[in-house]
């Protein structure tokens, strides 16, 4: 997928931070919102564009946003590199000045900086989060009221967004449910199911949701799942699945769910998350020998590396496949 907007350089930032050796320019990564505003005009300056605080919103006064107005002033199209400079600049000092005149591009980038946050663990107040999903739902109902496809509508926002919007979406709402605030995540999978392209995730949150009330749902869904799956696998949903199984649910499903799952893995760091998972569901189920056997199955493989690629033959591998089919 194209990334629009600033999303490109959020992604590129979080993957440089992730690991410092990616090969990037000093003003790709920076982090903007740190310097001064004085800096940023300074900066632009530099660059060849001369303005202040009063000629910048004159000039944004005819632009709809950031990407129009670095078209306005940027003449030298041979020179790309100084005109992604000029607009990372630009960008930022219209997030300040222009809080009223918000584009999709700035939306989203603000959207960006609330999911980092929120993934590392450094977000101090998460009802500014919640505010912006309650506009992200707002943005979403009026573009899909003006084009009548959701999906499309959500497809065309998502490309503004360095995260994938989707996975966080689950993954937050299942974090919901982990400390019991089931009425909001209610709101949330209400709010945006209609957008989502594949919905089969959110029909396994909404069984986890009822799941107390009703075992038998989770069961059902879970099964309706598999069917599906059958026709279009899908590893990362197998096991999501697998862990709402091993303490929820039929056990038997479970098995069924890591059988499945076994001719997809690909990686030794997929088949150590599903050996934790067997450990998980014997322990659920008071069987702590068969537990202990796992675990020093794990503890066998510390030293490989992650990513290395799965040996099809490989004994622990078929243990796995042969205790799956009792």
């Amino acid at each position: 997928m194209e990334l629009g907007g600033r999303a490109l350089y959020n992604l590129l930032r979080i993957s440089w931070l992730e690991d410092p050796k990616i090969k990037v320019k000093p003003w790709q990564v920076e982090d903007y919102r740190s310097l001064s505003t004085d800096t940023l005009f300074a900066r632009l300056k530099d660059l060849g564009i001369v303005l202040d605080e009063q000629s910048f919103t004159a000039y944004a006064e005819s632009c709809d946003s950031p990407e129009d107005l670095v078209e306005c002033l940027w003449v030298d199209e041979d020179d790309l590199d100084k005109q992604d400079a000029s607009y990372l600049l630009l960008f930022e000092i219209w997030r300040r000045l222009l809080p009223q005149k918000q584009s999709l591009s700035v939306f989203c980038d603000e959207l960006d900086q609330l999911i980092e946050q929120y993934d590392q663990g450094l977000l101090d107040d998460e009802e500014v989060l919640q505010k912006n999903l309650e506009d992200l739902e707002d943005i979403l109902d009026e573009a899909a009221d003006l084009s009548g496809s959701p999906v499309k509508v959500f497809e065309d926002l998502s490309q503004f967004c360095a995260h994938d919007l989707h996975g966080f979406l689950y993954d937050y709402i299942s974090d919901l449910i982990e400390r019991g605030d089931e009425t909001y995540a209610s709101e949330l999978i209400n709010a945006f199911y209609e957008f989502l392209p594949d919905k089969k995730w959110f029909d396994l949150l909404k069984a986890w949701l009822f799941a107390s009330m009703d075992i038998e749902e989770l069961n059902r869904v879970a099964g309706r799942l598999f069917e599906q799956l059958l026709d279009e696998p899908d590893l990362d949903l197998l096991l999501e699945i697998a862990k709402f199984l091993v303490h929820r649910g039929d056990v038997r499903l479970f098995m069924h769910a890591a059988r499945h799952a076994i001719p997809l893995i690909k990686t030794e760091e997929q088949f150590q998350q599903l050996l934790r998972l067997v450990a998980e569901y014997y322990r659920c189920l008071d069987k702590d020998e068969e537990e202990n056997h796992i675990h020093q199955l794990i503890q066998k493989r510390a030293e490989h590396d992650l990513q290395m690629p799965l040996d099809p033959s490989d004994k622990t591998l078929q243990h796995i496949l042969g205790i799956s089919k009792l």
